[in-house]
């Protein structure tokens, strides 16, 4: 599974998890066990609808708390203001439309409408339900009354649904919820009113249809940069090449293929920008032409002449005005060298050098990376899991740039 957090952000954090009626009650299960295991105190309540669907077992075993059910059970005094009061987040998974309907219009008729009504601001909902259900006008009157209330809504998302009709409706998957509840719960929001575009993945160039040049580049580094973004309070885009990842949740995403096409975008939303995060590995070289068709293999040596492709960071270096430039480099030896080498020469206000080999760089989880800036600093950080290195630069980049 991919998440897009720090690898010890839920350690300590108080996740309230309603559970209602809904089919894709049983999903959250595996988003109460992974919310645990991270370190969340995970309390569950749960509507009489839901234990039709699941029951309290399930979710017990997992959290390794009691769930809750109803106002008037044993223990339960006062629940419906203790419980929102004593936890950090309040996510309702799945979100059906009557529940929708009851925290809109001040309903509290069980256990779980009634602690909605107490903290507003700390509930995330993720409705799931028909694609029917979720056009209709009164549950999106319903979802606009809550957002501008302050409630966080996550859409659902888009596919066959469990009544075997197509369309949006499906609840999200594990690992999306995971990175909703990260940007729900991350403080500070320092990024909050900037615009961010990060670039990620690895351009292929095409030297006939059947194969390319490219690099190992798994695009991870560039996909937890811009989750970070977003949960640091960003407006982010995502500029991608070839990913062997999920790309994040929440973010408008352009595909491309090759160094010209990223260019052409990365050009296409400068303007747009007040930070350019350029990660992606982008191909040096291209070649010089494409073949139509297949190259047949022959006896003799394959000549392949190649073109440089465009210094995309350089050109925009000299056009960046107050923008914040932020580039990274992959190197094998004399890393620092380099790095320093290259934010002169592309007019960069922070550069982020990647160690390759020994578990870093391309093809793994983990990277050892120095940052370089223009203020003089130079950090090192020891080999980190690459989620917790897009922290580190984010945290970098707000306390020396944009704070």
């Amino acid at each position: 599974m991919i998440a897009y957090h720090p690898s010890s952000f839920f350690q300590g954090k108080r996740i309230l998890l309603g559970v209602t009626g809904g089919i894709a009650a049983y999903k959250v299960v595996s988003l109460a066990r992974y919310l645990a295991e991270k370190g969340a105190l995970v309390t569950v309540c749960m509507t009489r609808h839901a234990l039709q669907i699941v029951g309290k077992a399930p979710f017990e075993a997992v959290t390794g708390q009691r769930v809750y059910v109803d106002s008037f059970e044993e223990g339960a005094s006062l629940a419906h203001i203790v419980l929102p009061r004593n936890h950090d987040l309040i996510l309702v998974a799945p979100a059906t439309a009557n529940i929708i309907g009851k925290m809109a219009h001040g309903i509290a008729d069980d256990l779980l409408s009634t602690l909605l009504l107490v903290e507003p601001r700390k509930v995330l909902l993720a409705p799931a339900m028909n694609v029917s259900m979720w056009r209709n006008p009164v549950v999106q009157e319903n979802l606009r009354i809550l957002q501008e209330r302050g409630v966080r809504i996550v859409p659902p998302a888009s596919g066959r649904l469990a009544c075997g009709e197509e369309g949006e409706g499906r609840l999200p998957e594990v690992e999306e919820l995971v990175e909703e509840v990260f940007c729900a719960l991350h403080v500070p929001r320092s990024l909050a009113g900037k615009r961010v575009l990060v670039t990620a993945g690895a351009t292929r160039e095409w030297i006939d249809p059947v194969r390319f040049l490219s690099n190992p580049s798994t695009g991870l580094m560039g996909c937890a940069l811009a989750s970070t973004c977003r949960a640091w309070g960003a407006e982010v885009r995502l500029i991608s090449g070839a990913l062997s990842v999920r790309p994040p949740s929440g973010i408008e995403l352009t595909r491309v293929e090759s160094a010209l096409e990223l260019r052409e975008a990365v050009l296409a939303s400068f303007d747009w920008c007040d930070v350019l995060m350029m990660s992606a590995a982008v191909s040096d070289f291209r070649p010089a032409s494409f073949a139509p068709t297949k190259i047949k293999r022959g006896h003799e040596p394959l000549v392949l002449p190649l073109v440089p492709n465009p210094d995309i960071l350089g050109e925009v270096g000299k056009e960046k005005g107050n923008k914040v430039l932020v580039g990274f480099c992959a190197e094998t030896d004399h890393v620092l060298e380099e790095a320093r080498r290259k934010l002169v020469a592309k007019n960069l206000d922070m550069i982020v050098a990647n160690l390759v080999g020994q578990k870093s760089g391309f093809a793994t989880s983990t990277n050892r990376v120095w940052i370089v800036d223009r203020k003089g600093n130079e950090v090192a950080f020891p080999l980190l899991e690459k989620v917790d290195v897009a922290e580190k630069i984010v945290e970098h980049l707000v306390s020396h740039f944009l704070s």
